[in-house]
């Protein structure tokens, strides 16, 4: 899986919620996915209810669950790298000891460069997911288990909607990069829900979408 691409995403600037759906859905592409996006953005515009669905999933008391879809995963964290510095042996008189020991400093010294790269917080994948996007939070199934992504836990969304991706920034948490065909359906239900509970133009000052020119 290769790194997702960065794109320079601007804010928008819309007065009201359904200026919001229409700035950042009312876009046509080919695909039943976005098609369904578009939908679901008009369908919100027009002050109709996010769909809800039955899941064999045990949710909380209350809570409901409005899409079930696959998507790509990325977080970006550091990671734990361990190297082996390597060893020379030097055979013959002092100068080769000498240059042995210049040639085994300098290669310990890139083998650490190395290391420290690899561990430097990036885009680390996190393979296909499943995700269960409720009133409250999203369920992803990754590694045979269950995380909760709390919605009063997102400090920022940055939709990338020509590639399909969504970036998620948290207070105390490294962010999330998801991507796919259904993250536009799905950017569409996190707007809706947080525009209702923090306000219009809450959503309104954290969006963020690339436009072209």
């Amino acid at each position: 899986m290769t790194q997702p691409g960065r794109r320079s995403p601007v804010a928008v600037t819309a007065r009201a919620y359904d200026s919001v759906v229409y700035t950042t859905w009312g876009r046509g592409e080919d695909g039943s996915t976005w098609d369904a996006a578009v939908e679901l953005a008009n369908q919100v515009a027009a002050g109709r209810d996010l769909p809800v669905f039955q899941t064999s999933v045990l949710l909380d008391a209350g809570e409901v669950l409005h899409a079930d879809l696959p998507a790509d995963g990325w977080r970006f964290e550091g990671a734990d790298v361990t190297y082996a510095a390597p060893h020379a042996v030097a055979i013959g008189g002092p100068l080769m000891f000498g240059i042995v020991a210049a040639a085994g400093a300098a290669a310990r010294r890139r083998a650490r460069r190395e290391a420290e790269a690899l561990a430097a917080p990036q885009w680390r994948p996190l393979g296909p997911l499943r995700i269960l996007a409720t009133d409250r939070r999203l369920l992803v199934w990754h590694q045979d288990a269950w995380a909760s992504v709390w919605y009063n836990a997102i400090r920022e969304l940055r939709p990338d909607l020509e590639v399909g991706r969504l970036d998620m920034t948290f207070e105390n948490d490294p962010p999330y990069c998801l991507a796919g065909p259904w993250v536009p359906y799905l950017t569409v239900i996190l707007t809706t829900l947080l525009a209702r509970d923090r306000g219009v133009r809450a959503v309104d000052d954290s969006l963020r979408v690339p436009v072209k020119g």
